[in-house]
């Protein structure tokens, strides 16, 4: 399965949005996405210490749902929480022809930031 990082957004997105401490997000909250998708991306989230999810194997596949983001998620929430900046991002990275790796989005995302904050991008 490749990485949607459409869908990590959005999972960082609607985790952030979520009210308390006692909710959870399921897998199956996260439409268009169907729910095996949105566990695989939960599950690596949760290894690349982004948010904390609890997974359960059967003999059906993979089912997750997230409790909370961790520090680093919310750290990177913020870098791409604009959907500009997230635009800007990805046609950045698109258009020097890299791939889209989680260190690349953080520095470009980073420079498109300074960029606005320095006045150089409007």
């Amino acid at each position: 399965m490749r990485r949607d990082w459409e869908l990590v957004r959005q999972v960082l997105l609607k985790l952030e949005q979520l009210g308390d401490t006692a909710s959870v997000l399921e897998s199956t909250d996260v439409l268009p996405y169907d729910a095996d998708n949105v566990s695989y991306h939960m599950k690596i989230m949760d290894e690349a210490g982004l948010i904390e999810a609890h997974c359960l194997e059967h003999t059906g596949g993979t089912h997750c749902h997230a409790s909370r983001l961790t520090w680093s998620g919310h750290e990177f929430l913020d870098q791409v929480r604009e959907q500009t900046v997230w635009n800007r991002t990805k046609a950045s990275v698109r258009e020097k022809g890299l791939a889209l790796s989680f260190e690349v989005i953080r520095m470009t995302a980073s420079a498109i930031i300074a960029g606005i904050v320095n006045g150089r991008l409007a």
